[in-house]
């Protein structure tokens, strides 16, 4: 072995890194586990008569494995990693993302020497760029929210000055589909990725469990997810379904900015962690949260429902991106059906904005399909 590459980051970045070393053939995880089932369980041997027997020996120049490389082995391929994984091939460069903390032990006991490590490096803000974030946030596709742009902004300009190991945990609080998600969405876009999402809502109290403290190597969780970021930005949606018993994994994490579970440890300090929910103010937030946590909040951010005009403002730009991708028929049919012109009248009977979205879409298309049908059925 010449050379072993750890590497904690995102794909993306992983992907990057494999292109500057002009890396473009190499031998994926699964084909040294298939060539390891054939020579030492198909021979029914153990891995010393198997290296004493000379079994295979084969050269390879690259191995590269991923971090959702992991979950296809069983628990027994990661914790004898280096037997299992090396045995009777002679590498030349191992490139590996994210190992689980057994695997990371087992390298490093054998090739210390050897490896080098690197790392993801996050977009971080600097304070002659919070009014560009500003701008950025006032100009996106989230409209109104003015106040709540302008508190995310301070948050950060704060973050960015008293500068320590705690991440920026702020709180979106207000009515369900008023941009609480499009604005994190929009934050992770000017951090130059993809928004780390975190939904709670879809997790039962065991599943939230295993998440959070870790599981089975094969299994997602919370460290893991956060070690594969693209951004600084996480989004926690809907913080208040999980259990509250669940969010004392948080107090070291928002803290001192450190995450470790039972095969992963990730460094957070300098993440802008943004926790939704549907409270109506401080008081419910406290009482259903709880003082420890609720006080480990640094910004509790209310967002607004929607004035008449900037409804109007968001009927009008979905349907311009509808119908920018009808053709021209199309166009013609919805623009003279006076749809547009029926959701302006009682733009006062919606306030959430995904709903309104898809009863917008429904109609749209279902004007569409029954032109088709009157058509089709014209024709006979």
């Amino acid at each position: 072995m010449d050379s072993i590459l750890l590497f904690k980051g995102s794909k993306r970045d992983f992907d990057k890194l494999l292109d500057s070393k002009e890396i473009e053939d190499y031998t994926p995880f699964m084909e040294l586990i298939r060539q390891y089932n054939i020579t030492v369980r198909a021979n029914d041997v153990n891995a010393s008569q198997y290296i004493a027997d000379g079994f295979g020996k084969e050269h390879i120049e690259n191995v590269v494995i991923y971090a959702d490389d992991y979950a296809s082995v069983t628990d027994h391929v990661i914790s004898n990693f280096n037997n299992i994984v090396l045995l009777g091939h002679d590498i030349q460069n191992l490139y590996i993302q994210n190992p689980p903390k057994r695997v990371e032990s087992s390298l490093r006991v054998q090739f210390e020497g050897i490896i080098e490590e690197r790392y993801s490096h996050y977009k971080e803000i600097a304070k002659e760029e919070v009014i560009d974030l500003y701008n950025h946030m006032l100009a996106s596709n989230v409209v109104g929210q003015q106040r709540a742009k302008k508190d995310v902004s301070i948050g950060l300009l704060k973050k960015n000055t008293l500068t320590n190991n705690s991440p920026l945990v702020m709180l979106f609080y207000g009515s369900s589909g008023v941009g609480k998600t499009e604005l994190a969405k929009t934050m992770s876009e000017y951090f130059n990725g993809k928004l780390t999402r975190i939904q709670f809502s879809m997790m039962q109290t065991e599943e939230a469990y295993k998440y959070i403290f870790g599981d089975a190597h094969s299994k997602g969780s919370l460290a893991k997810d956060l070690l594969s970021r693209e951004t600084n930005i996480v989004l926690i949606d809907e913080f208040d379904k999980v259990n509250s018993s669940l969010y004392n994994v948080f107090y070291q994490m928002f803290d001192e900015g450190e995450l470790e579970d039972i095969n992963y440890s990730v460094d957070v300090s300098n993440c802008v962690f943004i926790l939704t929910t549907n409270f109506n103010n401080d008081k419910e937030m406290a009482e259903k949260l709880g003082l420890p946590i609720f006080s480990r909040i640094d910004l509790k951010i209310e967002f607004q429902n929607l004035t008449d005009s900037e409804l109007l403002h968001i009927i009008d730009n979905i349907f311009e991106n509808v119908i920018s991708r009808l053709s021209e028929e199309e166009k013609n049919i919805i623009e003279n059906s006076g749809l547009r012109e029926t959701y302006r009248k009682h733009v006062g009977s919606f306030e959430n904005i995904r709903m309104l979205k898809s009863f917008i879409e429904k109609d749209i298309f279902q004007i569409i399909f029954e032109e088709l049908l009157r058509k089709n059925s014209s024709l006979k």
